[in-house]
């Protein structure tokens, strides 16, 4: 799968834009965190996390046991969630 093809994927789903928004204000979460804040299951939220992370949007950070996820600081991704979500963002 290219980039181009992970991307649509990432953006195809109405949890991963929430969890992009979630984690674009909150800086970082673990999967739990995010699952609850969401209202998804421990299971969709990892799932997802997955889908962000092999298109290269999210970044997991291992500390012990606990995974923490946060939006790559990669100038590229930053600037296309500005152009892609920015409305979505605003009204977050």
């Amino acid at each position: 799968m290219d980039w181009e093809d992970l991307l649509i994927e990432a953006f195809s789903s109405r949890t991963r834009l929430n969890i992009i928004k979630l984690l674009w204000r909150s800086g970082g979460m673990n999967i739990s965190r995010i699952a609850r804040s969401l209202n998804v299951s421990y299971s969709s939220a990892e799932n997802n996390l997955e889908g962000l992370k092999r298109a290269g949007i999210i970044e997991e950070t291992r500390l012990g046991r606990v995974r923490i996820y946060k939006l790559s600081d990669r100038k590229e991704v930053r600037d296309l969630l500005r152009c892609i979500v920015h409305h979505e963002l605003e009204d977050f």
